[in-house]
């Protein structure tokens, strides 16, 4: 199973393909959605050190969907503080917008 979004299904056009480094699994989009994990450029990917960070602070965000904990998408409209998984984005009527580079 993905380690942010917590399924071992998901749709891959809404997750992205699950890719795993150093026993971590997690879906591509996942990641790129995820609050506080960029990607780095000269080690071709994501910090593996930034993603348990990010699993560690997300344990303590429940889903605003779902209400398992493990949210670590938060939300970037002004004053709003929901955080939610991906998959249940689409699901709980979330507008998600990747805008490219960071």
């Amino acid at each position: 199973a993905c380690i942010l979004c917590r399924r071992a299904e998901a749709d891959p056009d809404i997750c992205g393909r699950k890719t795993a480094k150093k026993g971590l699994c997690a879906h591509t989009y996942c990641l790129f959605l995820a609050s506080g994990i960029f990607p780095q450029e000269s080690r071709n990917g994501f910090l593996v050190a930034d993603t348990r960070c990010t699993i560690q602070e997300a344990a303590h965000k429940r889903c605003f969907v779902c209400g398992e904990t493990g949210a670590t998408i938060t939300c970037r409209q002004k004053g709003c503080d929901r955080s939610f998984h991906l998959p249940c984005a689409s699901e709980g009527e979330c507008v998600t917008q990747f805008f490219g580079l960071y």
